[in-house]
């Protein structure tokens, strides 16, 4: 009877300690889980609109984005400092993207229908076209930018999206773009 006992006793001894193993590892897997980076799922709406144009998968419609900045108050209309067709603004206190910071914003819109609905963000001065376009400036070097630009779209398009300092459309240290012509 003895040996009976001690069996059901080490069998109950071994289901207890198995159930705590069981439960530590799921702590641990849980926990290695939370440090993994944020899915997709954690962009905000804006985030995602501003990755989509930019992923260039298309041709760039920014006007959502440009709309979405100045309810934010992001960006106002009035302050536009573009020239030769492409409306830019310094954008007020920078957005945040996917973890990198931008500080300025340059669009253009090819279709005159889109256009004349928004006057107050496009104009159209005489000469050759820009192209459609979003452009986003940042103040971190073209390094650390293209580094941002692989991780989130890999390296594909790169040679065209990235530009630096003067290349960029208002002097900026580097500046992300997606243009009708990148397609």
């Amino acid at each position: 009877m003895r040996c009976v006992i001690e069996r059901v006793g080490v069998s109950v001894t071994r289901n207890v300690m198995h159930r705590r193993t069981v439960m530590f590892t799921r702590s641990i897997l849980v926990s290695m889980l939370m440090a993994l980076p944020l899915p997709a799922s954690a962009l905000s709406p804006f985030d995602r609109m501003v990755l989509e144009e930019l992923s260039c998968a298309r041709s760039p419609k920014p006007t959502g984005i440009l709309r979405a900045l100045v309810k934010a108050k992001k960006i106002n209309p009035a302050d536009n400092i573009g020239y030769d067709s492409m409306s830019c603004w310094k954008i007020d206190g920078g957005i945040s993207v996917a973890g990198l910071t931008f500080q300025s914003v340059c669009a253009f819109e090819e279709d005159d229908a889109i256009r004349s609905f928004n006057k107050d963000l496009y104009y159209r001065g005489p000469g050759t076209s820009p192209g459609q376009r979003i452009s986003f400036g940042a103040s971190v070097s073209g390094d650390v930018l293209s580094d941002w630009y692989i991780q989130v779209f890999g390296p594909s398009k790169i040679s065209s999206a990235i530009s630096e300092g003067m290349d960029t459309t208002l002097q900026e240290p580097s500046e992300v773009s997606c243009t009708s012509w990148m397609q």
